[in-house]
C-alpha cells in the first residue's frame, strides 16, 4: 500500500480494474440480463372474448422457452368489474409455482395488464397459466394461433372445454443472461471506452505534472466516495420505507448502516504505518502450495456442508466424492514440484487415465441421470488421485523421510481406526476416513513446512464461511413465522448451529491469538468483525445447546490463549472478553440488516425441497417486495428469541401486533396445518422446538390455540439416550437408529459417544472416549510447546473441546460432517510433537 506510482498510472489502473470487473460480470458471471419477448396476437387482430370470474377460468398451456419468466402482459377487453384478478402458474406436476394478484387498471382497458411472474422455469417443460376472478369479472381475449408458427403454445381451456386452435393474447417476457451477440457488443464497448479513457488520461498528463502518489492514497480516493454514496443511498432507502414501515425496524436499520459505514471508513482510512503487506509477489511464490491447500480445505468443507444438506442417498454420494477429491488435492498441495513432475508419475497418470476412462465407459448406461453420472465420474477421479498419493507416500517412506512420531497418541488412534474398520457393520465411511487421514498424517510427517498447516486449515475454514455467507446474502432470505430461526446454507437449524460452532472456534482462535500480540484497533479490526459476524449468525439460530457449546468453548479459549501470568492474565482475559462482547454488539444489528435486506433486493431465493413444505410466501419468492412482512423484522426476532432462549411467552414483545396480523392474513394456510411434520424430517432431535407453532395455530373459528409447553430443555434427548443405552452391545449395529419407546426408529443418538458405541460396540465406544481424552491432553501439550512458534497452535485444543461438548447433544462425528472433518484435520500436528520453528 505504501508503494509509490505516478498519478496517471493510478487513474489508468482504476480504469483497467473497473473494465475488468465489468467484463467478468458479462462473462463468465453473466450478471447482466436481457429481456426476450414472445408475443401472441395483437390488438389489430380479430379477437374472441372469454368472461372470467370466480366461477369460470381460462387455462393456457405453454412450454417454457427460457429458464426465467419475468412478466406476462395479458390483454383484457373493455368490460371489467371488481378491483383485481388472479394469475396462477402450475408446473407439469400441477404444483403451483406462482400466484399473482393483479390490480385491474381500468384506464388501460381494453389493453395489456402487466402480471409480475419472476419465476425460474425448466426449458421446454409444460406449464399451465390460469386466469381467475377475485370477486371480479374480466374479459380475457384470444386469437387463432397456429402450432406450426408457435410450437411453444399448447391448448387453451375455458370452463374445462378445449378451445381448439385458440390462444391467449399475451406477451411473454423472459429474462436471460446476455446472448453471444449481446456479450460481444457490450464487451467490445467496454474495451473501446476503457481504451479511449486510457488514451485521454495519457493525453491530459502529457502537458501537466505527473505527481507521485502511494497506492494507499489512490485506494482511499476511489473507495471513500463509493462508501459515502452507498451509505447515503441506504439511508435514503430506509427513510423512504423501502424495507419496512415499522419505526423499530428502520431505527435498527439506520444504526446498522451507520455502524457499517464507520467500519468501512475505518478499514479504508486507518493508519498502516509499520504494517507489512500481506500479499506480495515473493509471498505468492513461496506460499503457492499453502494457498492451494487452503482453497482445497475450503472446498472439502463446502462438500461436507453439501452432504449435511442432502435429502437423498444420491446427494450424499455426490457430496462424499466431492469432499474426497478436494481432500486429495489438499494432500497433494504438500508435495514438492520436483516430486510431482517425475517420469514414473507421468507414466502412472497416463495409465490411470486410460484405465479410468475405460472403467467410466464400461459402467455408464443410457438411463443414468446426471447425479449418478457424477458419482461414477468422481469415483474415477478419486481412484486416480489416490493412486498418485499412495505412490508418492510409499516412495518417500522408503527414503525414510518421516519425522519422529508421537508414539503413544499415534498408537491409540491407530487402534481406534482398526476397530471402526473391523466393527464397521456395513459402513464404508469409516474405512474411507481411516485411509484418507492416515495418508494425510503420513505426508504431513514428511512435509518440510509443518508449521504452516494449522494456518492453512484456519484460512480454509474462513474462506469457506465467507463464500457460504456471501451466497446466503444473495439467495437465502431471512423470513419469519415458519422459519424464524435462520438456517444459513442448511435446511435445519441444528446442522447450522453445529457448523457455526466450528466456525466460531476458528474465529475465536483467530482473534484471541492476534490479541496476544497487539490490541491496536488497526491490527485487530478485521478479526473483531469476523468474530462478530459469525457470532451473529449463531445468535440467529436460537439454538440453546449450541449456545452452551460455544459459551463453554470460547471461555476455554479465553483462558487458554490469554497472555501474561497471575493478575495480568486475569486482566487480559477480562479485556479480551470485553472485546468479544463489543464485536457482537456492533456486528449483530449490521449482520441482521444485511441478511434481512440484501436477499430481498436480489430476489433470487434458493429453497431446499424440504423447505417448500414449511414456508413459501409468494412475496418472498418473487418480485423484490423488500418491505414484505414475511421477511424477518426486529420485533419478531426479539419475540422469538426471548421465547426460545429465556422462555418468555411469545407475544410479550409483539410490539406491532404481528402475530394477530399474520393470523388475520394467513388464516387459510394456518388452519390447514392439521399435521405437524416429523421432527426427524425437520430437526434431527425428537421434540425439537418446531417453529410451526410459533406462527400461531388457529381453531375452527380462527382463534389462537394455546399449545402447552413441556419445558423439556433436552428436546426429547433423554428418552433417546435411554433407548440407545438399553440397546448397546459388544459388536455394534448395522442401522444407526435405535428403537424408541413408542416403536419409532430414531434418526441418530444426538450424542457422538453413544452413537459410536451403538454403531461399533461398547469396547469401541470406550476407546473413542479414550481417544477424545488423549486428544485433549496431546493438544494442550502441543500448545504449551508450540504457542510461541506456531501461530494458531491453540486450534487443536479449542476444536477438540468444541466437538467434545457439542457431541454430548448432537451427532457430529462423521467423515462428511463439518465438525468431524475439521477435528480430524486439526489433530494432524499432534502425531509429530517435535519442536517447530515458524517461518
Amino acid at each position: 500500500m505504501n508503494k509509490t506510482i505516478y498519478q496517471s498510472r493510478a487513474i489508468q489502473a482504476v480504469i483497467v480494474i473497473i473494465a475488468a470487473i465489468l467484463l467478468l460480470s458479462i462473462w463468465p458471471l453473466r450478471i447482466f440480463k436481457e429481456t426476450v419477448t414472445t408475443s401472441v396476437g395483437s390488438p389489430a387482430e380479430e379477437m374472441q372474448a372469454y368472461t372470467v370470474n370466480e366461477e369460470s377460468m381460462v387455462m393456457q398451456t405453454i412450454a417454457a422457452q427460457y429458464d426465467h419468466m419475468n412478466t406476462l402482459h395479458l390483454y383484457l377487453g373493455a368490460d371489467a368489474q371488481g378491483s383485481d384478478f388472479y394469475v396462477r402458474i402450475l408446473d407439469k406436476d400441477w404444483q403451483q409455482v406462482c400466484e399473482e394478484k393483479v390490480d385491474i387498471d381500468e384506464t388501460a382497458l381494453p389493453g395489456y395488464q402487466e402480471v409480475e411472474i419472476d419465476v425460474d422455469m425448466e426449458v421446454n417443460a409444460l406449464y399451465y397459466i390460469i386466469v381467475q376472478g377475485d370477486q371480479s369479472e374480466i374479459q380475457v381475449m384470444s386469437v387463432p394461433a397456429a402450432m406450426t408458427d408457435m410450437p411453444f403454445l399448447g391448448e387453451l381451456y375455458y370452463q374445462d372445454a378445449s378451445m381448439d386452435g385458440m390462444s391467449l393474447v399475451a406477451d411473454y417476457d423472459y429474462g436471460m443472461p446476455l446472448r453471444k451477440m449481446g456479450m460481444l457488443v457490450c464487451g467490445a464497448a467496454i474495451i473501446i471506452v476503457a481504451a479511449l479513457l486510457l488514451l485521454l488520461v495519457k493525453g491530459i498528463y502529457r502537458n501537466r505534472e505527473d505527481k507521485l502518489i502511494t497506492v494507499e492514497k489512490a485506494f482511499k480516493t476511489v473507495m471513500n466516495p463509493l462508501v459515502a454514496a452507498g451509505t447515503l443511498a441506504a439511508l435514503i432507502a430506509t427513510f423512504r420505507g423501502t424495507f419496512s414501515h415499522y419505526a423499530l425496524d428502520n431505527t435498527v436499520f439506520v444504526i446498522s448502516i451507520l455502524f457499517l459505514s464507520v467500519i468501512l471508513f475505518y478499514g479504508i482510512n486507518h493508519s498502516r504505518e509499520g504494517q507489512n503487506p500481506v500479499i506480495t509477489a515473493d509471498y505468492l511464490k513461496s506460499h503457492a502450495g499453502d494457498l492451494l491447500q487452503s482453497i482445497c480445505i475450503a472446498g472439502a468443507l463446502a462438500a461436507c456442508c453439501e452432504y449435511m444438506s442432502g435429502l437423498y442417498d444420491i446427494h450424499h454420494a455426490v457430496a462424499e466424492r466431492k469432499e474426497m477429491i478436494w481432500f486429495a488435492l489438499s494432500v497433494i498441495a504438500m508435495f514438492r514440484l520436483k516430486d510431482i513432475f517425475r517420469v514414473y508419475n507421468l507414466i502412472y497418470l497416463v495409465a490411470a487415465g486410460i484405465a479410468g476412462r475405460s472403467y467410466y465407459q464400461a459402467h455408464l448406461t443410457e438411463d443414468m441421470d446426471d447425479l449418478n453420472r457424477q458419482v461414477l465420474k468422481y469415483t474415477v477421479w478419486i481412484a486416480i488421485l489416490l493412486g498418485f498419493i499412495v505412490i508418492r507416500t510409499v516412495i518417500a517412506l522408503c527414503q525414510k523421510k518421516l519425522a519422529k512420531p508421537n508414539v503413544w497418541y499415534s498408537a491409540l488412534l491407530l487402534v481406534f481406526f482398526a476397530l471402526i474398520i473391523i466393527f464397521r457393520n456395513g459402513r464404508w465411511w469409516t474405512v474411507t476416513m481411516a485411509a484418507a487421514f492416515t495418508l494425510l498424517y503420513l505426508n504431513y510427517g514428511m512435509w518440510e513446512h509443518k508449521e504452516r498447516f494449522l494456518t492453512n486449515v484456519l484460512r480454509g475454514a474462513v474462506l469457506q464461511f465467507v463464500l457460504a455467507t456471501g451466497y446466503c446474502l444473495l439467495h437465502r432470505p431471512y423470513v419469519t413465522f415458519r422459519n424464524a430461526r435462520y438456517t444459513h446454507i442448511f435446511h435445519t437449524v441444528t446442522i447450522t448451529a453445529t457448523y457455526l460452532t466450528m466456525i466460531e472456534c476458528v474465529a475465536a482462535v483467530l482473534l484471541l491469538t492476534k490479541l496476544t500480540k497487539t490490541r491496536k484497533l488497526r491490527d485487530i479490526w478485521k478479526e473483531l468483525s469476523f468474530f462478530g459476524v459469525v457470532s451473529s449468525y449463531m445468535i440467529f439460530t436460537m439454538a440453546r445447546t449450541a449456545y452452551f457449546a460455544v459459551g463453554a468453548t470460547v471461555l476455554f479459549a479465553l483462558i487458554l490463549i490469554a497472555a501474561g501470568k497471575g493478575k495480568a492474565r486475569l486482566l487480559n482475559i477480562g479485556k479480551n472478553l470485553g472485546l468479544l462482547v463489543l464485536s457482537v454488539i456492533v456486528l449483530l444489528p449490521v449482520t441482521f440488516t444485511l441478511q434481512r435486506n440484501i436477499p430481498a433486493l436480489v430476489s433470487e431465493p434458493y429453497l431446499y425441497e424440504i423447505e417448500y413444505s414449511m414456508y413459501c410466501p409468494e412475496d418472498v419468492m418473487r418480485g423484490r417486495h423488500a418491505d414484505s412482512k414475511n421477511f424477518m423484522r426486529v420485533g419478531r426476532f426479539i419475540d422469538v428469541f426471548c421465547e426460545k432462549i429465556f422462555g418468555i411467552p411469545e407475544g410479550t414483545f409483539d410490539i406491532y401486533g404481528e402475530i394477530k396480523e399474520y393470523q388475520r392474513t394467513h388464516q387459510k394456510q394456518v388452519a390447514s396445518l392439521n399435521y405437524v411434520p416429523s421432527v426427524d424430517d425437520l430437526y434431527p432431535a425428537k421434540g425439537s422446538e418446531l417453529l410451526l407453532a410459533s406462527a400461531g395455530e388457529l381453531d375452527e373459528n380462527g382463534n389462537p390455540v394455546d399449545i402447552p409447553e413441556d419445558n423439556d430443555y433436552t428436546n426429547g434427548r433423554v428418552d433417546i439416550y435411554r433407548s440407545y443405552i438399553e440397546q448397546l452391545n459388544m459388536t455394534g449395529h448395522e442401522e444407526m437408529g435405535a428403537v424408541l419407546e413408542d416403536g419409532e426408529i430414531a434418526t441418530h443418538a444426538h450424542d457422538i459417544y453413544l452413537q459410536v458405541a451403538y454403531d461399533h460396540g461398547i469396547p469401541v465406544g470406550i476407546v473413542f472416549v479414550l481417544v477424545g481424552a488423549a486428544t485433549l491432553v496431546a493438544s494442550l501439550i502441543y500448545y504449551g510447546k508450540q504457542k510461541k512458534t506456531i501461530t494458531y497452535a491453540a486450534l487443536p485444543a479449542v476444536i477438540t473441546v468444541a466437538v467434545a461438548v457439542a457431541g454430548i447433544v448432537e451427532w457430529i462425528y462423521h467423515l462428511s460432517n463439518p465438525c468431524g472433518y475439521l477435528l480430524m484435520l486439526v489433530i494432524t500436528p499432534l502425531f509429530f510433537m517435535e519442536k517447530q520453528a515458524a517461518k
